[in-house]
C-alpha cells in the first residue's frame, strides 16, 4: 500500500472538515464559543460546513479514482 502525498494532504483536510462539521452541527451542546477569529472571512454556519464537506468528497473520489489514497475497493 503506497500513500503519496496527495492522499496524506487529503486525508488533514478531511479531519479538518469533520472536526468543523461537528463544532457547528454540536454548538450548544460540546462547546459554547459561538464565534471565531477567523469567523469575519469564513462564516460558521451549517450551509458553509455542508458545502464544505461536499467539496472534500468531491476532490476525496477524484483522488480514489487516481488511485492516490492508499486504499482500493474491489
Amino acid at each position: 500500500m503506497v500513500i503519496y502525498g496527495e492522499g496524506i494532504v487529503w486525508y488533514l483536510i478531511l479531519l479538518d472538515c469533520l472536526i468543523y462539521n461537528l463544532l457547528i452541527w454540536s454548538k450548544g451542546k460540546w462547546h459554547n464559543k459561538v464565534n471565531h477569529w477567523i469567523s469575519d472571512w469564513f462564516p460558521l454556519n451549517k450551509f458553509f460546513g455542508l458545502w464544505y464537506l461536499v467539496l472534500v468528497l468531491w476532490l476525496g473520489f477524484a483522488l480514489y479514482r487516481m488511485k492516490l489514497l492508499g486504499f482500493y475497493l474491489g
